[in-house]
Protein backbone atom coordinates (compact mmCIF):
# COMPACT_ATOMS: atom_id res chain seq x y z
CA UNK A 1 0.00 0.00 0.00
CA UNK A 2 0.96 3.62 -0.94
CA UNK A 3 2.61 5.57 2.13
CA UNK A 4 1.59 9.31 2.61
CA UNK A 5 3.44 12.29 3.74
CA UNK A 6 0.68 14.95 4.19
CA UNK A 7 0.37 18.39 5.73
CA UNK A 8 -2.64 20.70 6.80
CA UNK A 9 -2.95 23.99 7.26
CA UNK A 10 -5.47 24.38 9.97
CA UNK A 11 -7.46 27.75 9.53
CA UNK A 12 -5.32 29.12 12.22
CA UNK A 13 -6.33 32.80 12.16
CA UNK A 14 -3.12 34.81 12.61
CA UNK A 15 -1.65 32.05 13.18
CA UNK A 16 -0.13 28.48 12.97
CA UNK A 17 -1.57 25.10 13.13
CA UNK A 18 -0.31 22.32 11.54
CA UNK A 19 -1.46 18.31 11.17
CA UNK A 20 1.70 16.24 9.78
CA UNK A 21 0.39 12.93 9.00
CA UNK A 22 2.89 10.45 7.66
CA UNK A 23 3.00 6.21 6.74
CA UNK A 24 -0.11 3.93 6.65
CA UNK A 25 -2.70 6.07 5.35
CA UNK A 26 -4.76 3.48 7.09
CA UNK A 27 -3.36 4.75 10.58
CA UNK A 28 -0.90 7.50 9.77
CA UNK A 29 1.30 8.80 12.10
CA UNK A 30 0.77 12.27 13.68
CA UNK A 31 2.57 15.27 14.56
CA UNK A 32 0.70 18.44 15.80
CA UNK A 33 2.87 21.79 15.25
CA UNK A 34 1.36 24.82 16.90
CA UNK A 35 -2.23 25.68 17.85
CA UNK A 36 -2.98 28.59 16.49
CA UNK A 37 -5.21 31.38 18.39
CA UNK A 38 -8.38 30.30 20.76
CA UNK A 39 -10.39 30.10 17.95
CA UNK A 40 -8.29 27.56 15.91
CA UNK A 41 -9.74 24.92 18.99
CA UNK A 42 -12.61 24.11 17.46
CA UNK A 43 -11.01 23.56 14.18
CA UNK A 44 -8.39 21.17 15.96
CA UNK A 45 -11.51 20.09 17.41
CA UNK A 46 -13.20 18.92 14.02
CA UNK A 47 -9.65 17.07 12.67
CA UNK A 48 -9.46 14.51 16.16
CA UNK A 49 -13.22 14.10 15.17
CA UNK A 50 -12.43 12.96 11.44
CA UNK A 51 -10.34 10.68 13.21
CA UNK A 52 -11.57 7.04 14.22
CA UNK A 53 -11.99 6.65 18.15
CA UNK A 54 -8.39 4.85 18.33
CA UNK A 55 -6.52 7.17 17.24
CA UNK A 56 -6.23 9.68 18.60
CA UNK A 57 -2.63 9.12 19.65
CA UNK A 58 -0.03 11.53 18.45
CA UNK A 59 3.68 10.85 18.07
CA UNK A 60 4.63 14.23 19.01
CA UNK A 61 3.67 17.80 19.82
CA UNK A 62 5.87 20.52 18.57
CA UNK A 63 5.24 23.83 20.78
CA UNK A 64 7.23 26.41 18.89
CA UNK A 65 7.91 29.22 21.16
CA UNK A 66 5.80 31.53 23.29
CA UNK A 67 2.93 34.21 21.00
CA UNK A 68 -0.20 33.68 21.53
CA UNK A 69 -0.86 32.97 17.82
CA UNK A 70 0.87 29.46 17.90
CA UNK A 71 0.22 28.98 21.78
CA UNK A 72 -3.50 29.26 22.93
CA UNK A 73 -5.39 26.69 21.10
CA UNK A 74 -2.58 24.07 22.50
CA UNK A 75 -3.45 25.59 26.27
CA UNK A 76 -7.32 25.02 25.36
CA UNK A 77 -6.81 21.59 23.46
CA UNK A 78 -4.70 20.55 26.95
CA UNK A 79 -7.07 21.48 29.38
CA UNK A 80 -10.44 20.19 27.97
CA UNK A 81 -10.39 16.85 29.67
CA UNK A 82 -13.04 15.18 27.39
CA UNK A 83 -10.58 15.06 25.03
CA UNK A 84 -8.84 11.92 24.40
CA UNK A 85 -5.37 13.00 22.73
CA UNK A 86 -2.08 11.68 23.72
CA UNK A 87 1.50 12.69 22.62
CA UNK A 88 4.21 10.74 22.96
CA UNK A 89 6.44 13.64 23.62
CA UNK A 90 5.69 17.93 23.56
CA UNK A 91 8.67 19.85 22.55
CA UNK A 92 8.48 23.17 23.88
CA UNK A 93 11.19 25.40 25.77
CA UNK A 94 9.80 27.02 29.16
CA UNK A 95 11.91 28.92 31.66
CA UNK A 96 13.83 26.25 33.17
CA UNK A 97 15.06 25.69 29.36
CA UNK A 98 16.28 29.04 29.31
CA UNK A 99 20.22 29.62 29.92
CA UNK A 100 21.07 30.32 33.23
CA UNK A 101 17.29 29.85 34.98
CA UNK A 102 18.23 26.28 36.91
CA UNK A 103 15.65 23.74 37.19
CA UNK A 104 12.70 25.22 38.85
CA UNK A 105 9.05 23.95 38.21
CA UNK A 106 7.82 27.87 37.38
CA UNK A 107 9.55 30.94 36.33
CA UNK A 108 9.19 34.39 37.18
CA UNK A 109 5.10 34.07 35.93
CA UNK A 110 4.14 31.29 39.05
CA UNK A 111 1.63 29.07 37.92
CA UNK A 112 2.63 29.79 34.20
CA UNK A 113 -0.03 27.80 32.20
CA UNK A 114 1.61 25.52 29.94
CA UNK A 115 4.44 24.75 32.33
CA UNK A 116 1.81 24.02 35.33
CA UNK A 117 -0.29 21.91 32.60
CA UNK A 118 2.94 19.88 31.37
CA UNK A 119 4.04 19.23 34.84
CA UNK A 120 0.24 18.43 36.60
CA UNK A 121 -0.51 16.35 34.05
CA UNK A 122 2.85 13.95 33.77
CA UNK A 123 3.10 14.17 30.21
CA UNK A 124 6.26 13.75 28.53
CA UNK A 125 8.15 16.93 27.89
CA UNK A 126 11.16 17.12 25.86
CA UNK A 127 12.37 13.54 26.24
CA UNK A 128 14.00 13.26 23.05
CA UNK A 129 16.26 15.69 24.69
CA UNK A 130 16.26 14.33 28.48
CA UNK A 131 13.83 17.12 29.52
CA UNK A 132 16.91 19.52 28.93
CA UNK A 133 16.13 22.32 26.37
CA UNK A 134 15.35 22.38 22.24
CA UNK A 135 18.36 23.94 21.10
CA UNK A 136 21.18 23.87 18.25
CA UNK A 137 24.01 23.72 19.34
CA UNK A 138 27.37 26.25 17.87
CA UNK A 139 29.27 23.32 16.60
CA UNK A 140 29.12 19.96 14.88
CA UNK A 141 26.48 18.27 13.21
CA UNK A 142 23.44 19.34 12.96
CA UNK A 143 20.80 17.54 15.05
CA UNK A 144 18.55 15.19 14.12
CA UNK A 145 16.02 12.52 15.53
CA UNK A 146 14.57 9.52 14.59
CA UNK A 147 11.14 8.78 14.72
CA UNK A 148 8.56 6.33 13.53
CA UNK A 149 8.43 4.38 10.51
CA UNK A 150 11.28 6.43 8.87
CA UNK A 151 10.74 10.25 9.62
CA UNK A 152 13.65 12.15 10.51
CA UNK A 153 13.36 15.55 12.05
CA UNK A 154 16.44 18.10 12.09
CA UNK A 155 16.49 20.70 14.43
CA UNK A 156 17.20 24.45 12.79
CA UNK A 157 16.52 26.37 15.59
CA UNK A 158 16.84 28.07 17.99
CA UNK A 159 20.52 28.30 19.02
CA UNK A 160 21.67 29.28 22.66
CA UNK A 161 22.03 32.99 21.87
CA UNK A 162 18.15 33.46 21.36
CA UNK A 163 17.24 31.47 24.22
CA UNK A 164 19.56 33.98 26.15
CA UNK A 165 18.37 36.84 24.78
CA UNK A 166 14.57 35.59 25.71
CA UNK A 167 15.29 35.09 29.60
CA UNK A 168 15.07 38.72 30.29
CA UNK A 169 12.00 39.51 29.05
CA UNK A 170 10.04 36.30 29.62
CA UNK A 171 7.69 37.53 32.22
CA UNK A 172 6.87 40.25 30.79
CA UNK A 173 6.08 37.59 26.94
CA UNK A 174 4.10 35.32 28.74
CA UNK A 175 1.74 37.55 30.16
CA UNK A 176 1.33 38.77 26.88
CA UNK A 177 1.01 35.52 25.74
CA UNK A 178 -1.80 35.06 27.95
CA UNK A 179 0.08 32.47 30.12
CA UNK A 180 -0.44 34.36 33.57
CA UNK A 181 -2.90 32.75 34.89
CA UNK A 182 -3.60 35.87 37.14
CA UNK A 183 -4.19 38.09 33.86
CA UNK A 184 -6.53 38.53 31.72
CA UNK A 185 -4.79 39.12 28.03
CA UNK A 186 -5.69 41.88 25.87
CA UNK A 187 -6.23 41.19 22.12
CA UNK A 188 -3.20 43.30 20.12
CA UNK A 189 -4.24 46.36 18.47
CA UNK A 190 -4.84 45.98 14.46
CA UNK A 191 -2.11 47.93 12.32
CA UNK A 192 -4.13 50.73 10.54
CA UNK A 193 -4.69 49.60 7.19
CA UNK A 194 -2.60 51.74 4.49
CA UNK A 195 -3.51 53.35 1.29
CA UNK A 196 -4.50 50.36 -1.32
CA UNK A 197 -1.78 50.24 -4.09
CA UNK A 198 -3.51 50.47 -7.13
CA UNK A 199 -2.29 48.58 -9.98
CA UNK A 200 -0.17 44.85 -9.38
CA UNK A 201 2.67 45.24 -7.28
CA UNK A 202 6.02 46.29 -8.59
CA UNK A 203 8.16 43.11 -7.84
CA UNK A 204 11.22 44.46 -8.74
CA UNK A 205 10.95 47.14 -6.20
CA UNK A 206 9.58 45.44 -3.66
CA UNK A 207 11.76 42.91 -3.55
CA UNK A 208 15.15 45.11 -3.20
CA UNK A 209 13.49 47.43 -0.57
CA UNK A 210 16.18 47.06 2.16
CA UNK A 211 15.94 44.25 4.70
CA UNK A 212 15.55 45.53 8.07
CA UNK A 213 15.74 41.78 10.95
CA UNK A 214 12.77 40.61 13.10
CA UNK A 215 13.97 41.34 16.82
CA UNK A 216 11.23 39.54 18.60
CA UNK A 217 12.68 37.69 21.57
CA UNK A 218 9.73 35.15 21.17
CA UNK A 219 10.15 34.80 17.48
CA UNK A 220 14.16 34.70 17.71
CA UNK A 221 12.97 31.20 20.16
CA UNK A 222 11.74 29.11 17.82
CA UNK A 223 11.52 25.48 17.06
CA UNK A 224 12.09 24.87 13.62
CA UNK A 225 12.83 21.92 12.18
CA UNK A 226 12.90 19.81 9.04
CA UNK A 227 10.98 17.16 8.27
CA UNK A 228 12.01 14.53 5.91
CA UNK A 229 10.00 11.31 4.88
CA UNK A 230 10.55 8.91 2.36
CA UNK A 231 13.17 11.46 0.19
CA UNK A 232 10.96 13.98 0.72
CA UNK A 233 10.92 17.68 2.83
CA UNK A 234 9.40 20.43 4.28
CA UNK A 235 10.86 23.13 6.35
CA UNK A 236 8.48 23.86 8.94
CA UNK A 237 9.97 27.82 10.27
CA UNK A 238 7.97 28.90 12.97
CA UNK A 239 8.61 32.39 13.38
CA UNK A 240 12.25 31.68 13.11
CA UNK A 241 15.07 34.48 12.62
CA UNK A 242 16.55 33.77 8.80
CA UNK A 243 20.13 34.45 9.67
CA UNK A 244 19.37 31.39 11.78
CA UNK A 245 17.74 29.25 9.95
CA UNK A 246 20.17 30.10 7.20
CA UNK A 247 23.11 28.96 8.97
CA UNK A 248 21.78 25.30 10.13
CA UNK A 249 20.89 25.04 6.41
CA UNK A 250 24.67 25.55 5.85
CA UNK A 251 25.34 23.17 8.26
CA UNK A 252 23.30 20.60 6.81
CA UNK A 253 24.58 20.79 3.23
CA UNK A 254 27.54 22.93 3.09
CA UNK A 255 27.93 26.06 2.03
CA UNK A 256 27.61 25.38 -2.30
CA UNK A 257 25.01 23.35 -2.11
CA UNK A 258 21.17 24.03 -1.95
CA UNK A 259 18.70 22.84 -0.17
CA UNK A 260 16.07 20.53 -2.04
CA UNK A 261 12.21 20.81 -0.68
CA UNK A 262 9.25 19.57 -1.64
CA UNK A 263 7.87 22.44 0.85
CA UNK A 264 8.79 25.84 2.71
CA UNK A 265 6.62 26.74 5.40
CA UNK A 266 7.84 30.25 5.71
CA UNK A 267 8.63 32.13 8.74
CA UNK A 268 6.11 34.58 10.77
CA UNK A 269 3.24 34.43 8.41
CA UNK A 270 5.19 35.86 5.22
CA UNK A 271 6.51 38.72 7.40
CA UNK A 272 9.42 41.20 5.58
CA UNK A 273 11.74 41.06 8.74
CA UNK A 274 12.17 37.15 8.15
CA UNK A 275 12.58 36.76 4.58
CA UNK A 276 15.84 37.27 3.02
CA UNK A 277 17.09 36.78 -0.81
CA UNK A 278 19.72 34.71 0.81
CA UNK A 279 17.73 32.32 2.49
CA UNK A 280 15.57 32.00 -0.17
CA UNK A 281 18.31 30.99 -2.37
CA UNK A 282 19.82 28.70 -0.30
CA UNK A 283 16.59 26.61 -1.13
CA UNK A 284 15.44 24.71 -4.34
CA UNK A 285 11.98 24.66 -3.36
CA UNK A 286 8.59 25.34 -5.63
CA UNK A 287 6.28 25.17 -3.16
CA UNK A 288 6.13 28.03 -0.38
CA UNK A 289 3.29 27.86 2.06
CA UNK A 290 1.81 31.22 3.93
CA UNK A 291 -0.11 30.55 7.07
CA UNK A 292 -2.71 33.56 8.28
CA UNK A 293 -5.65 35.10 7.54
CA UNK A 294 -3.89 39.00 8.08
CA UNK A 295 -5.54 40.02 11.03
CA UNK A 296 -3.72 42.38 13.20
CA UNK A 297 -0.54 42.60 11.42
CA UNK A 298 -1.43 42.19 7.88
CA UNK A 299 0.69 39.26 6.97
CA UNK A 300 1.67 38.97 4.54
CA UNK A 301 4.21 41.73 3.80
CA UNK A 302 4.55 42.46 0.00
CA UNK A 303 8.01 42.78 0.33
CA UNK A 304 8.12 38.98 1.27
CA UNK A 305 6.18 38.05 -1.27
CA UNK A 306 8.00 39.80 -3.86
CA UNK A 307 11.00 38.22 -2.61
CA UNK A 308 9.70 34.62 -2.96
CA UNK A 309 8.40 35.30 -6.52
CA UNK A 310 11.95 37.03 -7.62
CA UNK A 311 14.58 34.93 -5.43
CA UNK A 312 12.46 31.33 -4.78
CA UNK A 313 13.16 29.49 -8.20
CA UNK A 314 11.10 28.87 -11.39
CA UNK A 315 7.49 28.08 -11.39
CA UNK A 316 6.94 28.87 -7.86
CA UNK A 317 3.80 27.99 -6.25
CA UNK A 318 2.58 30.63 -3.40
CA UNK A 319 -0.21 28.40 -0.89
CA UNK A 320 -2.43 30.24 1.49
CA UNK A 321 -4.23 28.74 4.35
CA UNK A 322 -6.57 31.79 3.87
CA UNK A 323 -7.92 34.49 0.49
CA UNK A 324 -7.74 37.79 2.17
CA UNK A 325 -7.48 41.30 0.55
CA UNK A 326 -3.75 40.94 1.43
CA UNK A 327 -2.84 38.09 -0.47
CA UNK A 328 -5.31 37.95 -3.24
CA UNK A 329 -3.36 40.81 -5.22
CA UNK A 330 -1.06 37.88 -6.16
CA UNK A 331 -3.82 36.62 -7.92
CA UNK A 332 -2.98 38.61 -11.10
CA UNK A 333 -2.52 36.81 -14.43
CA UNK A 334 0.43 39.23 -16.44
CA UNK A 335 2.04 38.82 -12.71
CA UNK A 336 1.88 35.27 -12.82
CA UNK A 337 2.83 35.43 -16.95
CA UNK A 338 5.93 37.52 -16.11
CA UNK A 339 7.34 35.38 -13.59
CA UNK A 340 6.05 32.44 -13.74
CA UNK A 341 4.41 31.78 -10.78
CA UNK A 342 1.49 30.48 -9.44
CA UNK A 343 -1.59 30.54 -6.24
CA UNK A 344 -3.14 28.45 -4.37
CA UNK A 345 -6.00 29.36 -1.55
CA UNK A 346 -7.82 27.19 0.66
CA UNK A 347 -11.01 26.30 -1.14
CA UNK A 348 -13.29 25.40 1.94
CA UNK A 349 -13.13 26.65 5.76
CA UNK A 350 -10.72 23.70 7.01
CA UNK A 351 -8.16 24.73 5.69
CA UNK A 352 -5.16 23.75 3.33
CA UNK A 353 -3.78 20.05 2.54
CA UNK A 354 -0.52 19.38 0.98
CA UNK A 355 0.55 15.99 -0.32
CA UNK A 356 4.18 15.63 -0.69
CA UNK A 357 4.15 11.73 -1.23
Amino acid sequence: MSKIFRIKMLPARNGDCFLIQYGDPRNPNKILIDGGTSGTYKDIQSELQKLPSDQHHFELLIVTHVDRDHIEGILALLTNSNNKVKFDDIWFNGWRHLPGSGFEDFGPVQGEKLTTLLIKSDISWNKRFNKQRVVVSKTGTLPSYDLQDGMKLFLLSPGIEQLKTLRPVWKSKCRKAGLDPSIVPKDPTPVPSGFEVLGPPNIEVLSNRPFDCDESETNGSTIAVLAEYEGRRILLAGDGYPNVILESIKRLVGSNEQLKLDAFKLPHHGSKANITRDLLEKIDCKRYLFSTNGAYFQHPDKEAIARVIKFGGQKTQLIFNYRTKYNMIWDNKSLMKKYGYSVNYSIDKSGQTIDLL
